[in-house]
């Protein structure tokens, strides 16, 4: 599975520069690979050292993509996401399919044990106005979000970003996440149930540009989750560098 995946993160890269270079305008077309000493996700800490290629797509608004993340050492975590989304001066709707396993990847399994399906809308005020902010919902549908007697636990999360740049052209990442889970069999984001706040996080990055062939950007991260798993919550620290296409 590591070796397929990054066999295939290569050779999307390779494609999405040549297909740059032809037609001397921005491509609809995009790859991303990005490293990471820790893979952070809504107040979870996901794996460690990990790799993560994303493909995406996007035209008159619209946007379809890939996202694979896949643990370097010895974690077994590999995901493996489509996503399909609509934006509209600021608004945005967004379905996607998750699919993770920590042991042996399985994904043509039974998909209320092997995938979740999630809706999201949400709002980005940076498109229509200079205020950085964006507020986003988040509710599970389907899969294998599920209570005690096998029903659908709709968890749900709710998040606020606060995504300024700075004029030495270092941007910043701030946000605040909050989970709306019912039953504790089928917690996601806290171990309460009802609404807690689950994420706050704030991150530092920069963008360079390599001669329009690429962008390169590294980053550090701290998120930490008040009602997390842990006895005394949890607090993580992330760095990584991505390169985009």
């Amino acid at each position: 599975m590591k070796k397929l995946f990054l066999t295939a993160m290569m050779a999307a890269a390779v494609f999405s520069a040549a297909a740059q270079e032809e037609e001397a305008v921005e491509s609809p077309l995009t790859f991303e690979t990005n490293l990471n000493s820790n893979a952070l996700w809504r107040g979870t800490h996901v794996t460690g050292l990990s790799a993560e290629g994303i493909i995406n797509y996007s035209v008159a608004g619209f946007s379809a993509g890939v996202d694979a993340i896949s643990a370097i050492g010895k974690d077994d975590y590999n995901e493996l996401d489509f996503y399909i989304s609509y934006q509209f001066k600021g608004a945005f709707v967004s379905l996607t399919d998750y699919s993770w396993t920590m042991d042996k990847f399985e994904y043509f399994g039974p998909y209320k044990e092997y995938h979740f399906l999630e809706l999201g809308v949400g709002y980005d005020f940076s498109e229509i106005t200079d205020l950085p902010l964006s507020i986003s919902y988040n509710v599970m549908l389907a899969g294998a979000n599920r209570t005690a007697d096998d029903k659908q636990g709709y968890s749900s999360y709710l998040e606020i970003g606060f995504a300024p740049s700075l004029a030495c052209g270092i941007d910043l990442d701030i946000a605040v996440g909050m989970a709306l889970e019912g039953e504790e069999t089928a917690l996601m984001y806290t171990k309460k149930d009802g609404f807690n706040v689950c994420n706050t996080k704030f991150g530092v990055s920069k963008t360079y540009n390599l001669k329009n062939f690429c962008t390169v950007t590294p980053n550090v991260n701290i998120m930490c989750n008040p009602t997390g798993f842990g006895d005394h919550g949890e607090a993580y620290f992330s760095a990584g560098v991505g390169f985009a296409f």
